[in-house]
């Protein structure tokens, strides 16, 4: 399993805690330097990385949260992808 705790991914975004684990993605609490909240970490898992596949259903899944906008919905603040990383930025609730 990748421990990405201690780390800060975009030079911005202090992981903190692992909060759970999923099939193809585990979620994090961190801390948003620049806008000084606490946030939710979604990371694609590493071994998915390689996976089309996967990697289109993982941004497929950011843009449907990012539109929705419902009290019982989490926010997305940010999205990051690149070849060695994706995730899910959200609201921490």
């Amino acid at each position: 399993m990748e421990n990405y705790i201690g780390k800060k991914l975009d030079g911005r975004y202090e992981i903190l805690e692992l909060c759970g684990i999923g099939g193809m993605a585990n979620v994090y609490k961190a801390y948003d330097l620049l806008e000084n909240r606490v946030v939710a970490v979604k990371i694609l898992r590493d071994e998915y990385l390689g996976n089309e596949d996967m990697r289109r259903r993982f941004k497929n899944e950011s843009k449907a949260m990012a539109v929705l906008n419902h009290p019982n919905v989490m926010r997305v603040y940010d999205v990051c992808f690149s070849d060695k990383m994706q995730s899910i930025v959200m609201e921490y609730i």
